[in-house]
């Protein structure tokens, strides 16, 4: 059980901290790099900005979870 929850500890780090690079701050991130910025030619937020922000929440909240879970069995 320990192990199982160790390797979904990793992958779920791993995954948060590639999501938190794709987020576009103010010198635009990653993912202005890799062809997400238009140049400034569209300002605000976009539909792919708001999903990688609720799939980031989500990843944030698994990998508390599991942080949690490995405290209390580990």
């Amino acid at each position: 059980m320990v192990y199982v929850l160790a390797f979904l500890h990793t992958i779920f780090c791993v995954a948060l901290v590639g999501m938190i690079l794709l987020h576009s701050g103010k010198g635009g991130g990653l993912s202005s790099s890799l062809g997400g910025g238009m140049g400034g030619a569209f300002s605000g937020t976009t539909v792919m900005e708001k999903n990688l922000t609720r799939l980031t929440i989500i990843v944030v909240g698994l990998f508390a979870l599991t942080s949690m879970l490995l405290v209390f069995f580990g």
